[in-house]
């Protein structure tokens, strides 16, 4: 197993383990179960920790793909990169604050629902920065995934202009015009 392989293969955990820390917290925050708010805390610490490797595999599998691909745009690979780390440091200090809940919280009854609300939002937060790169990184080698043209944005031939691309007035009036007909 190469580093690119072992980075698409471990990527997914950090989406996929914060997603179930939200359902598992979500649980215990209505049954105002401090156990199940733990054990939140507990998967949200080995997601946190798990984001580690994936982060590092992330540089060792740049260095195999830049170049290798002619399909591969060196600008998907920096802005998933990019954001990859703005994610990695919101997921371990998420971890950390899980981690420092479980010594201050010892005691049963103890880890408050005004806490688990706090850990909600930021878990929110972080699951969206996570999918955020996720859907970086598929557009690194998924053509498919990357911003869709829309068939009037490409310049199309007319007959009065014998075949000539479409100046940027003409697009523009199109864009006014088919904007009146929606709008009216």
């Amino acid at each position: 197993m190469n580093p690119a392989h072992l980075h698409l293969v471990i990527n997914h955990v950090p989406v996929i383990g914060t997603m179930i820390t939200l359902f598992i917290l979500a649980i215990g925050i209505i049954k105002k179960s401090d156990d199940v708010k733990k054990v939140a805390m507990l998967v949200l610490i080995l997601t946190s920790v798990i984001t580690i490797p994936v982060y590092v595999s992330g540089g060792n599998a740049e260095e195999m793909v830049e170049g290798a691909y002619e399909d591969v745009d060196e600008s998907f690979i920096d802005s998933h990169e990019d954001f990859a780390l703005y994610s990695f440091i919101a997921m371990d200090i998420v971890g950390a604050i899980a981690i420092l809940s479980m010594f201050l919280y010892k005691k049963p009854k103890e880890l408050t629902n005004s806490f688990a609300m706090i850990m909600f939002v930021l878990l929110l937060i972080v699951n969206g920065m996570m999918g955020y790169t996720s859907h970086l990184g598929g557009k690194i080698h998924h053509p498919e995934m990357r911003d869709v043209v829309l068939p009037w944005d490409k310049p199309a031939p007319t007959s009065d202009t014998g075949g000539k691309e479409k100046t940027a007035n003409e697009k523009d009036e199109k864009t006014k015009m088919m904007t009146n007909l929606l709008l009216s």
